[in-house]
This record gives C-alpha cells, structure tokens and sequence, in this order.
C-alpha cells in the first residue's frame, strides 16, 4: 500500500475547505471517507492491487483502511487487498468502511479484464500451423519428445489436412523444398502455393522425402514475396504422421556465383554491445565497462583497473551481438576498424555465439592499430550467429570497434533449414518429457547452481518494443521449489528481456510476466532454472509446466 501521502492527506482532511469533493471530506462526528478509489484495466490471469493509493479516513478514528472490506462481483476472491482474475470480462469492485460509531461509507469501481493476441504458442513448431480443411478430424498436433507429430483420421481427398509455413522468398528464384516426413499409412499429398496447385505426391508408408519447387512472382515491383505453401494430407486413413525436418534450396544466377554480397549495411551497435567484466567473485581487481557510442556508431570497451594475470585476458571485454545467423558451409569476411587508447595486449575473437562458442578466428594486438582489420573464415557446420568478443582484461585500455562489415561469399546455392524445435533439457539428475507445449521435469536431485539445471524453450523472434510481449503459464511441483525464469537472447545472456524468481507448490498457478523494453528486432527464448541450494532439501520432484505462450500487450502497435 501507498500510505505515506494518504496519511499526510488525513492531517488536512480536519479542516473542511471550500469547493472539495464530498467524497473527500471528513468530517467531525460524521461519516468516513474512502478516498483514490479508481477503475482498472487489467491483462487476464494478473493481479490488482484495489490498495494502491486508497485509504480509508475517519475524523475520530484516522486512518481506517485496514478494515475495508472490497468485494468484487462475479465473485474473485480479495486478499490484502490484492485480486487474481483469470477469466475475461467486466467486474465490480465494492469498497466498505464502517467507523467505530458504526457510520459506513462505500464506494465503487470497475475492472475490465481483456485478453490479449497469442503471438507465439509452443504448441507447433515456430511459424507452422496444422488445419482441417475437409472431413479429417486432427486428434493431435504439435511437439512431443523432440518430435513434431500430427494424427488425423477420416480423410477422403487430399485437401483433408494442411501442414501449413510461410516461407520468405526471392522472386524469380526456382525453390527446391524437402519435406522429411515418417507416415503410418501410404496415401496422397497436394502442395499448394499461396492457395493455387503447386504438386502432386505419394506418400508410402515409413520415411518419405517429398520434393517439389515453386518460384515466385514479383508482385509491385517487390524483390521478395511472402509465400504460404500448404502441404495437404489425404486418403491415409486413420494415420500418424512425423514431421523430421524442412529445408528448402535455390540457386544464384550465374552472374552473381562466387560474388561477395554485404550482410552489415549501416551496421549500428546500439543495444548489441554488453560488458564482460569477471572479477572471481571480488579476488581480482577488475573494473570496467562497455556500451555502444556516438549514436550507435562505435562499440567501447574500457577497462580502469586490469588483472596481474596475463592468462585473464579473458575477464575483462565486451561482446557485440551482430544479429547475423551464419550459414552453414559458407565463407565470410569479417572487417572493422579499431582503435586503442593505450600499448599493450588484447583481442578481437570472431566466433558463432555468446556462451559455447566456437572461435573461427582471434585477432592479437600489442600496440594500437593503424590500419582496417579483416578476418575471414568458412562456417563449415557450426550454425549459430555472428558475435564478436573484444578482451582486455590484462591490460587497462580504452578500445573503440566502428565501421562492421561482414560479406557472405554466395555459393551455388543457398540452403535453408526452418528448425522443429522442442524444449531442450540441460543437466544432469533430471529428466524431460514435453507434450502439448509444455513440458513435465522430473528431478531425482537438484544441483546447486541455477543454471546447472535448466530448460530452454525453441526460440522465437520479438519485432517491435520487447516491452508489447507478455509471457504467460501454468505451473505446480510435487515440493514448494523456487526457480528462475528469464528471457535471455539466443545463443548468449544480454540482453534479457524478463528475469524472475518464482515458488511452486502443489497447488497449480498461473504466472504472467510483462518483458521490458529493453531490446527489440531480436530473437529469444525462455529459459527456466531449477538449480538451488534451498531445493536440495527435496528429491524426486516433479515439476508441470504447461500453457505456455507469449502474448501481445497491446495488439494494434507495430509489433
């Protein structure tokens, strides 16, 4: 509760003034007044605090407001002042004050609780929905065990059921795309492009790779269209099916094979750069910082007081998330420019992610550099995107990175590959099981640490302010257990758009996180973390976590 000025209010409601409200006034031997009484608007399963700046007023007895009493219609129950509702729609909110003369005043408000779009369910697999469009009926679809299943049954006609994806696609470009599918029965396929016949497949029961291609037309001078390919399953009976994987392959005309083409037009680091400055918890004197600079144009590491260990060269820098998802089997060329305040050493390692990474190629200075630095190296298989760690942690110095370019080297052909993606468990002493978008944890014994043991979600992408997302679930364990849950972006921590410590009990709640705003136009995942030195009082635990989704705080802005 916010009493601190309600109570210095009180000390002026003695006096009566002239033209106040008379829901405010509190009079001498009269009735109490319950002031800050207001309507609200609220996102379902969150709460309200009816508390917040109210206060209940009485000339002889003060302040009064610990024995209101709030009563809401329909029915939500109210404790300390606080309200959890978890069904849309419109409330009434009931405020009762009786003094100790037995005079009562009441008050009322109102509470619109809205929903709010699904943006992101991990239900399916990131941008593929499953429809009926004829007789079939889907008994199931989505991620179960690190497998995508769909099961229908009552198809005549090959419209029945439509695996569905929408691919970003260069016009003019002849597409290959593979569909590797497990089907319990052999039967039809129709593709369709954007609704119009695309092809005509088999379908044999067991392992199928269904091939087929498609181009693009221009649409108003667009050099890119948004294609939806419909993947329609029929005549298979009462049949299962296993979605393994989805690529698709173009070729480069031959005038552009072997041409460099720039992947960090106007590259600008704001929001990219996040420090590293690792002092061995206190035993190391280590300061330092790192931030974006001149509008975005520069990445700044400085390091004020530097470690007497050359080896912990390490400890101190500063990681640039480029944002660039590397391709497989391809080259690159990596170039910048880079200056030095101060001798000495540091370096500059390109590698494919923030944590765990694999270096492709470490730059080594000893004195500050006087020319533009390059680096180019082939991915050959480590997927991952594009970061650049600068490291000084040994030597005091202040290091500005400007001027990124990073070219891709274009091949034959470009292969792409759209991920069906599960929940990924990390740790040991713990199984996973996921179904229905969600995922069941059972913990024979708990680690220490928190990210010792910890889930990760598939990853989404967030367009527009972080701030408009929303992340919602269900939750309960079979033991009262504290976790983490955040939001880190993939492949590395910063930035982190959510962060919470959370307590389960046997009782199943909903949770609801707003993300802040601190980033956007970046892709992400939820990441829950079960490690604690608390939990290990308890063993063989089993944690649901279910219904989870991300949701648009407001629908209408750009998102």
């Amino acid at each position: 509760m916010k009493k601190i000025a309600l109570i210095a209010i009180f000390a002026l409601l003695v006096v009566v003034f002239t033209g106040c409200s008379a829901d405010t006034v509190v009079t001498q031997n009269g009735k109490p007044s319950v002031v800050g009484v207001k309507d609200f608007e609220c996102i379902v399963n969150t709460n309200i605090d009816f508390l917040d700046g109210v206060a209940a007023l009485d000339y002889e007895d003060g302040d009064i407001t610990d024995l209101l009493e709030i009563k809401v219609s329909p029915e939500v129950q109210v404790n300390d002042g606080w309200a959890f509702f978890s069904q849309v729609g419109e409330y009434e909110v009931n405020y009762k004050i009786t003094d100790s003369d037995g005079n009562v005043a009441t008050k009322r408000s109102y509470v619109d609780v809205v929903d709010r779009e699904t943006y992101m369910s991990f239900k399916m697999p990131s941008g593929f929905s499953v429809r009926s469009n004829g007789n079939a009926r889907i008994v199931k679809s989505g991620m179960e065990n690190g497998a995508f299943k769909l099961h229908a049954n009552g198809g005549e006609v090959a419209e029945d059921v439509m695996l569905e994806h929408t691919f970003s696609m260069i016009c003019g470009y002849q597409y290959t795309f593979t569909y590797v599918i497990d089907s319990s029965a052999a039967g039809k396929v129709k593709v369709l492009a954007d609704g119009v016949d695309c092809a005509e497949l088999a379908v044999k029961e067991g392992e199928n790779s269904l091939v087929f291609e498609h181009t693009a037309n221009k649409v108003d001078d667009n050099d890119e269209a948004d294609v939806t390919i419909s993947v329609c399953f029929g005549c298979l009976g009462n049949s299962e099916l296993t979605i393994k994987s989805v690529d698709t392959e173009y070729f480069y005309p031959e005038n552009m094979k072997g041409t460099e083409a720039e992947r960090a037009e106007d590259f600008n680091f704001a929001a990219r750069v996040s420090p590293r400055i690792d002092d061995d918890g206190g035993k190391i004197d280590l300061k330092g910082n790192a931030w974006s600079d001149n509008d975005g144009k520069e990445a700044c590491l400085e390091i004020t007081s530097a470690s007497d260990n050359p080896d912990d060269i390490w400890r101190g820098g500063m990681f640039i998330n480029t944002g660039i998802t590397l391709k497989k089997d391809t080259q690159y060329n990596v170039s910048f420019d880079i200056s030095a305040e101060n001798d000495g050493k540091f370096e500059v390692v390109i590698q494919n992610s923030q944590w765990n990474e694999h270096k492709f190629e470490t730059l080594y200075f000893d004195k500050q550099p006087t020319e533009r630095q390059s680096a180019s190296f082939n991915v050959e298989g480590f997927a991952g995107s594009l970061w650049i760690y600068v490291q000084s942690g040994a030597n005091v110095n202040t290091i500005r990175l400007s001027n990124l370019s990073v070219k891709e080297t274009l091949g034959e052909s470009e292969k792409l590959s759209y991920p069906i993606e599960d929940f990924v468990a990390s740790g040991e002493g713990a199984v996973m099981t996921t179904h229905d978008g969600g995922f069941v944890y059972n913990v024979s014994k708990f680690a220490a640490q928190d990210n010792a043991q910890k889930i990760t979600s598939p990853s989404f992408y967030i367009s527009g302010s972080s701030a408009n997302y929303v992340v919602t679930f269900k939750a309960k364990a079979t033991a009262p257990i504290e976790l983490i849950i955040a939001s880190p972006i993939y492949g590395g921590w910063d930035p982190t758009i959510m962060w919470s410590r959370i307590y389960l009990t046997e009782e199943e709640q909903v949770f609801t996180f707003f993300c802040n705003g601190s980033a956007s136009d970046k892709t992400y995942v939820l990441e829950w973390q079960f490690g604690s030195v608390n939990n290990q009082r308890y063993n063989n635990v089993t944690i649901e976590i279910s219904e989870i989704k991300i949701s648009l705080r407001n629908g209408e802005s750009d998102v």
